[in-house]
């Protein structure tokens, strides 16, 4: 997928200026960017990772008033110059693999005030001030998670109905990883279980059980540093009725938790939504017993609700997971100015989904498809 050349430089002006107000904000002199998140955010999808999964990569990059530096070791700058930050205005500084960055960085910095998003002493820690950058998407960035949902929706509904008793999750996962690596999208989290497994774990990391009937994967997919999740469940053969009651009050905390996303608010309303209406469909106790997601962007989570209670903005990703012992419902969000935020990920036409109807609006979750 091409995205416009004047989308792309929007997005980087528009980053630039967030971190240059806050600079100003904050009474600093530059900002610097140590964490692979804010590195993939501020480059417009560049990494500076070598070790899959790591929160620091072998580049640094370092904003200070009218100036951005890029720093890496001697054996790592050519290929993140020519590859990563090509064009993107910034002056290289380099070193051998074997020095000190923290001592490299602090000879460009020298008396300057500068913050950071790790702790480094002698540096202002704003790594809370820094997120809050990331949470509203540009114009480009909302074109891209449109893009990874698409891929992550399309490749997952196929997978689904490809498997057969038997398989294991860990073929499963070697699988539906292959499809998606080969479209450019790496799945951050992969959860596959199987039959008893999904009534046990709520977060169902892969063994070698084989599938007899009941599948559930859970995905996050991540491509230009951005992230979307999604969960999907098949049955091979007749669906039980407890399963598909449990599935629909699932979807309904669900649709409760998306409709009470509002701008403006506060990111636990749709935490304390969920709560409610856990006990409205008889399991009061249920939200205690995983985690209900929160926002999400350039990490898998952002943040989880309880763990930060944060004003939403414009054109934030959300993707609540709340689980009902054997089910679960997640998609990704996309709040919107004025109404019902936008589901970004999608099932096929044949795939079977309920309307919940929650304050005029219809929220679509899917449902468990019987294969």
């Amino acid at each position: 997928m091409e995205i416009s050349q004047h989308l792309l430089k929007e997005e980087l002006t528009i980053k630039e200026n967030r971190v240059s107000n806050l600079a100003d904000k904050l009474n600093l002199d530059g900002i610097c960017l140590f964490k692979y998140m804010n590195y993939a955010w501020f480059t417009g999808g560049g990494t500076n990772r070598v070790v899959t999964g790591s929160e620091r990569g072998c580049s640094i990059l370092l904003v200070l008033k009218g100036k951005k530096y890029v720093l890496a070791p001697r054996n790592e700058i050519e290929r993140i110059t020519t590859e990563q930050v090509q064009g993107q205005g910034f002056e290289a500084v380099t070193y051998d693999w074997f020095a000190n960055p923290i001592e490299e960085l602090k000879k460009i910095v020298g008396n300057s005030k500068v913050g950071s998003d790790v702790p480094i002493p002698g540096l202002e820690f704003i790594s809370d001030e820094i997120d809050r950058l990331r949470f509203s998407l540009t114009e480009a960035e909302i074109v891209k998670a449109k893009e990874v949902a698409r891929i992550c929706s399309d490749e997952m509904a196929a997978y689904c109905t490809s498997v057969k008793p038997g398989i294991t999750e860990q073929q499963m996962l070697a699988e539906l990883s292959g499809h998606l690596l080969n479209n450019g999208v790496r799945p951050a989290v992969l959860l596959i279980g199987t039959d008893e497994r999904n009534f046990t774990c709520r977060h169902p990391v892969v063994t070698d059980k084989k599938l007899e009937r009941y599948g559930l994967i859970s995905l996050v997919g991540e491509k230009w540093g951005i992230h979307i999740t999604l969960t999907r469940s098949f049955y091979l053969g007749k669906l039980p009725e407890d399963l598909k009651e449990k599935q629909l009050k699932v979807n309904q905390v669900d649709a409760l938790m998306i409709a009470n996303t509002i701008v403006g608010q506060y990111s636990d309303q749709a935490f304390e939504a969920g709560k409610q209406q856990f006990a409205q469909c008889g399991y009061p106790e249920e939200w205690k017993l995983h985690h209900q997601g929160g926002a999400i962007g350039y990490g898998p989570r952002e943040f989880r609700a309880g763990e930060r209670n944060e004003i939403i903005q414009e054109n934030q990703m959300f993707g609540w997971n709340p689980t009902l012992q054997g089910t679960k419902s997640e998609s990704t969000i996309l709040v919107q100015k004025q109404g019902t935020p936008l589901i970004l990920d999608s099932v096929p036409k044949w795939w079977p989904t309920t309307n919940i109807k929650v304050n005029g609006s219809e929220i679509v979750r899917p449902l468990i498809l019987e294969i």
